[in-house]
C-alpha cells in the first residue's frame, strides 16, 4: 500500500525553503536588468558629451602684476658736515616686516647721492632682525662686518648709527627704537653719548642747530 506523501509536493523539483527566496532572487534579477539598461542608455551620451563640450577649466591663478614698489626715506651722514641728508628710493613692496627692514639696511650700505656716505660698512652682514611687542627692533650684525665703522672716527660712527636709527623708525611705524646686537650679543659700546647696550631711540645729531638735506626725488622739477 503507498504512504501517503507528508507536506506538500516540489514544485518543479524545488524545495520549500527555495520557493521562499523565489521571489526575492526573481526582484533581484529584474532590478540588475533595469540597472544594466539604464547604464547601456547613459554610457554611450556622456562618451559623446564629453567629446563634443570642452572641459570645464578650473579657476585659473590670476596672472602676477608687477612687483609694486614703495617709495623710502633713507638717511645718509653729511660727508663733511656733522648731519644727515635724506634720500628717497624706490623698493620692492615686501610683505614681511623682517624682509623690508633686511632690504633698507642694505640699501643703507650704499650711496650713489653725492655729499653722502654710507651709513654702514659694505661688508657689513645682517645676520638677524626681529621686533617685539615694545617697538623695540633687534638688529643683529656680524662684528667682523662693523669693523671698519668701530675703527674710525666716533663721531662719524655715532652720525651713522643715528642714521640707520631714523630711517628704521620713519619707514616702519611698528619700530620705536632699535637695539644692534654683535653676532647674537650684546653690543658693549659707547659711541660718543650712544651707549649700544641699551635701544636707541631716533634724534637728529646737533638738531638744535642743524636741519636735514632733503634730496628732491627724480620725478620733480
Amino acid at each position: 500500500m503507498r504512504r501517503p506523501p507528508l507536506g506538500p509536493e516540489p514544485v518543479f523539483g524545488m524545495s520549500p525553503r527555495q520557493r521562499v527566496f523565489l521571489p526575492w532572487l526573481t526582484l533581484l534579477f529584474l532590478s540588475g536588468a533595469v540597472i544594466v539598461g539604464i547604464a547601456w542608455e547613459v554610457w554611450p551620451r556622456t562618451v559623446d558629451l564629453s567629446r563634443l563640450r570642452p572641459r570645464v577649466q578650473g579657476p585659473q591663478a590670476p596672472s602676477s602684476p608687477a612687483t609694486e614698489r614703495l617709495r623710502v626715506r633713507l638717511f645718509f651722514p653729511h660727508d663733511v658736515r656733522a648731519i644727515l641728508m635724506e634720500v628717497e628710493r624706490e623698493l620692492p613692496r615686501r610683505s614681511v616686516l623682517v624682509d623690508a627692514v633686511r632690504a633698507v639696511l642694505q640699501e643703507l650700505a650704499r650711496t650713489d647721492s653725492p655729499g653722502t656716505d654710507a651709513a654702514l660698512p659694505s661688508t657689513v652682514e645682517v645676520r638677524q632682525v626681529f621686533v617685539d611687542a615694545f617697538g623695540i627692533l633687534y638688529v643683529d650684525l656680524n662684528s667682523k662686518g662693523i669693523e671698519p665703522l668701530m675703527a674710525g672716527d666716533k663721531h662719524r660712527a655715532a652720525l651713522s648709527l643715528s642714521a640707520v636709527v631714523l630711517t628704521l623708525t620713519t619707514n616702519f611705524s611698528e619700530v620705536k627704537r632699535v637695539q644692534f646686537l654683535a653676532d647674537g650679543r650684546e653690543w658693549v659700546a659707547q659711541i660718543g653719548t650712544m651707549d649700544l647696550r641699551r635701544p636707541l631711540q631716533p634724534h637728529f645729531p646737533e638738531e638744535e642747530s642743524s636741519t636735514i638735506i632733503s634730496k628732491p626725488a627724480e620725478d620733480e622739477p
